[in-house]
C-alpha cells in the first residue's frame, strides 16, 4: 500500500514537473516569437552606468554604439531579438561599419532562434540620410526625383534605388526604410516637404514602386512609408500627434494610391505605419495613459492595419510601425501599452518601444518580453495573430543571406563600391536634371563672366563654403580670374557689414532653406530634447536682403535649398529664382571646404555651364 501511494506520489510529481516543463518551453517559444516581433536602436549606450541612472534632457546618456558592447550582444542572444535599427552616430567609417553589422548578426544566429537580425536604417536619401555624406552617395532627395520625371520617367529614382541599395548591402546592412510615398499636398507640412516625390498621386506611385524594385535589386529590403499617408499633416508626429480630415474618397485617390499601386505592381516586402489619426478610416476611441479617450492613431487601429491594408488592399508583407518613442506615441501611452495596442491593430514589427541606454535597461527590456508573453497566454494578445506574424517574418528573413566572406574581403569590396566615381557621376547627373528655374533670366550667365565680385548669403556657413568652393573651380576649368567672393550666414549675420559688401559686388546670391526637423536630427527624443528646433525660417532675412539689393541696383539670384513652397514670393525681388531641393554638404577629404552636389550643379548653372530642365513637381 506504501509503495503504491509512493508511485502515486512520484507519477503526480513527474506530471506536475512535465505540466511545467511544457509550459516553460512554451513561454520560451512564445518569447522568441515576441522578441523576433520587436526593432531596438542602439544609437547610444554607456556601460560605465553601473548604477541605474535616471536619464533627463539634462542628464543623458551620449556615448555612441560604435563597437557591439558585451551587455548589448549578450540581449540580442539571450532574447533572440528579431531587428535593430542604426542612426548617425553608429557610424564613424566603413570597415567599423562592416565589423558592427557582423558583430550584430554574429550574435543573431548564436541565439537559441538562431534567425539573422533584420539590420535597419532610414537611408533616403536628400534631407535624411544617416550614412556619412563623405563615405556613401547621398543624392539629392525625392522631391529631386520628382523634378526629372517629365523629362526621365522613373530612370533617377530606379538609379537611387539601385545605388543606394547596393551601398548598405556592402555594409551588411538589408533593410532600408524607404521609398517615402506620402503625397505632400501641404506646404506647410513640416515633416515630409521636400522627402515627398510630389503632388501628384500617380507620380508618386511611379516613383516609390521604381525606387522600391531598384533596392530590393540590390538585396535590401525597401519599406513603404508612412501609411495611409503622412502628406497632408502641419504637425510632426516626432513632436505631436496629427490628424487628417481627408474624406474618404481623398484619402483613396490620394494617399492610399501610392500603396496600392506599388502592392498591385511591385514585390512590396515592408510597409510602415503612421502616428496620424486618419477619421474616415478609424473614428473609435481609446483611453490614453491619462485617462483621456482619444481617435485611435493609425499605428494603433486594427481597422486600418488589418481591416485595410491586409484584407481590402491585400498587402501580405510585414506591417512595421514608425519609433514608438515619437511623441504621438509616447506622450499617450506607456511602452507596454503601446506594444499591446500596436500587436492587436496588426503590426509585425515595434519599432523602438523603449531605449536601451545602460545596463538596467537590459533586464527592464526582458521584463517587458515577459510581460508581452504573459498577455498572449492570457488572450489579450492573439496567439493566432502572434504565429501568423512570426510566419511573415520568417519569410522575410529567408531572403537575407548571411555572407561568409572575412571582414577584410567586405571591406576591400565596400571600399570599391561607396561613393565610387560611377556613383557620384550618378549623384551629380541627378543634381544637374533637377534644379528647377522658377524665374528666368538670360543676362545673369553673361553677366557673371564679366564679374569680379560676388557676395554670398547663405543660411549656413557651410553652405556658403560649398558655394564658393563650387564656383572657384568652375573659374580654375575655365581658366579664368577667380572670383573675390565674400560670404554671410544667416546664422549670425551682420545686417550693415553685409549690405556694405552688397555695396561693394557686382552679384548677389542669395539662399533659404527650412528648419531642420525631428527626423533629420534623427528621430530620438533623447536628442530632439535638447536640439534648438524652434527658429524661425530665414526667409524673411532673405527676403529684406534683396530688397537691399533692388534698391541698390545690385543684380541678385536666389535660390530654395529644400524650402520649394517659399518660392513665390521671391519671384518679383530677384532678378533669377532657381529652385533645389537638399541643402546638405560635406567636408572635403583633406580640405577646410565643403561641397554637395546641388551646390556644384547650381555653380554650373549659375555661370552658364548648364541648363536648368527640372520641373516643379509641386504647386507654389
Amino acid at each position: 500500500m506504501k509503495s503504491k501511494i509512493f508511485l502515486g506520489l512520484i507519477l503526480s510529481v513527474i506530471v506536475a514537473f512535465s505540466v511545467w516543463f511544457l509550459g516553460q518551453l512554451e513561454r520560451e517559444a512564445i518569447a522568441q516569437k515576441v522578441a523576433q516581433k520587436i526593432m531596438l536602436d542602439i544609437r547610444y549606450y554607456c556601460a560605465d552606468y553601473t548604477e541605474h541612472v535616471d536619464l533627463t534632457s539634462d542628464n543623458k546618456c551620449t556615448t555612441p554604439v560604435t563597437e557591439l558592447p558585451d551587455d548589448l550582444k549578450n540581449l540580442i542572444k539571450d532574447t533572440s531579438l528579431g531587428s535593430i535599427i542604426l542612426f548617425a552616430e553608429n557610424f564613424t567609417g566603413i570597415k567599423q561599419t562592416i565589423q558592427l553589422t557582423e558583430d550584430l548578426q554574429q550574435a543573431a544566429v548564436s541565439s537559441k532562434s538562431a534567425k539573422p537580425l533584420l539590420i535597419s536604417i532610414d537611408q533616403e536619401g536628400g534631407r535624411v540620410v544617416r550614412l556619412p555624406r563623405e563615405i556613401a552617395t547621398s543624392f539629392t532627395g525625392n522631391m529631386a526625383i520628382g523634378a526629372t520625371f517629365e523629362n526621365h520617367g522613373s530612370k533617377y529614382a530606379t538609379i537611387v534605388g539601385e545605388v543606394i541599395g547596393s551601398e548598405l548591402s556592402a555594409l551588411g546592412v538589408n533593410v532600408n526604410h524607404s521609398p517615402n510615398v506620402d503625397v505632400n499636398i501641404n506646404p506647410n507640412n513640416p515633416v515630409i516637404n521636400v522627402r515627398s516625390f510630389g503632388e501628384n498621386p500617380e507620380v508618386v506611385a511611379k516613383l516609390g514602386a521604381a525606387m522600391l524594385e531598384g533596392l530590393q535589386a540590390k538585396g535590401v529590403i525597401g519599406t513603404l512609408k508612412h501609411f495611409p499617408g503622412h502628406g497632408d499633416t502641419d504637425t510632426d508626429s516626432h513632436t505631436g500627434l496629427p490628424k487628417v480630415n481627408h474624406s474618404f474618397e481623398t484619402v483613396e485617390s490620394v494617399d492610399l494610391l501610392p500603396f496600392q499601386y506599388a502592392i498591385d505592381n511591385s514585390d512590396v516586402k515592408m510597409i510602415m505605419t503612421a502616428h496620424i489619426q486618419y477619421p474616415a478610416l478609424d473614428n473609435s476611441e481609446l483611453i490614453n495613459r491619462h485617462g483621456e479617450s482619444m481617435l485611435k492613431p493609425a499605428t494603433l487601429s486594427k481597422k486600418i492595419l488589418t481591416d485595410l491594408l491586409r484584407e481590402r488592399m491585400g498587402f501580405e508583407g510585414v506591417i512595421i510601425t514608425d519609433a514608438l518613442d515619437m511623441a504621438g506615441i509616447a506622450n499617450f501611452f506607456t511602452e507596454e501599452e503601446a506594444v499591446v495596442q500596436t500587436f492587436n491593430a496588426g503590426a509585425d514589427i515595434a519599432m523602438m518601444p523603449m531605449k536601451i541606454r545602460q545596463p538596467s535597461d537590459v533586464p527592464r527590456f526582458k521584463a517587458l518580453i515577459e510581460h508581452l508573453v504573459d498577455k498572449v497566454l492570457a488572450g489579450e494578445i492573439s496567439l493566432v495573430e502572434l504565429e501568423r506574424s512570426a510566419t511573415r517574418i520568417d519569410q522575410l528573413k529567408q531572403e537575407i543571406r548571411l555572407s561568409n566572406k572575412t571582414v577584410e574581403a567586405k571591406l576591400q569590396h565596400a571600399n570599391v563600391l561607396l561613393s565610387s566615381k560611377e556613383h557620384r557621376a550618378k549623384e551629380k547627373a541627378l543634381a544637374q536634371q533637377s534644379i528647377v528655374e522658377i524665374k528666368a533670366n538670360q543676362s545673369i550667365p553673361q553677366q557673371i563672366k564679366l564679374a569680379k565680385k560676388l557676395h554670398l548669403v547663405f543660411p549656413k556657413h557651410t553652405q556658403a563654403n560649398a558655394m564658393m568652393f563650387a564656383l572657384n573651380n568652375i573659374s580654375q576649368q575655365l581658366g579664368r580670374q577667380p572670383w573675390e567672393i565674400t560670404t554671410s550666414s544667416l546664422e549670425d549675420i551682420d545686417l550693415p557689414i553685409t549690405f556694405e559688401q552688397i555695396n561693394e559686388s557686382d552679384l548677389l546670391i542669395v539662399a533659404s532653406d527650412s528648419q531642420e526637423t525631428a527626423v533629420e536630427l534623427g528621430q530620438a527624443i533623447d536628442v530632439i530634447a535638447s536640439s534648438d528646433n524652434s527658429k524661425n525660417s530665414n526667409a524673411d532675412f532673405s527676403l529684406n536682403i534683396l530688397k537691399y539689393a533692388e534698391e541698390k541696383h545690385v543684380d541678385s539670384i536666389f535660390i530654395s535649398l529644400k524650402a520649394p513652397y517659399q518660392l513665390a514670393k521671391f519671384n518679383q525681388i530677384s532678378d533669377w529664382v532657381l529652385a533645389s531641393f537638399d541643402g546638405k554638404v560635406f567636408q572635403v577629404a583633406d580640405s577646410p571646404e565643403y561641397t554637395g552636389p546641388a551646390f556644384n550643379s547650381l555653380a554650373e548653372i549659375i555661370t552658364g555651364q548648364i541648363k536648368a530642365t527640372g520641373k516643379l513637381p509641386i504647386s507654389i
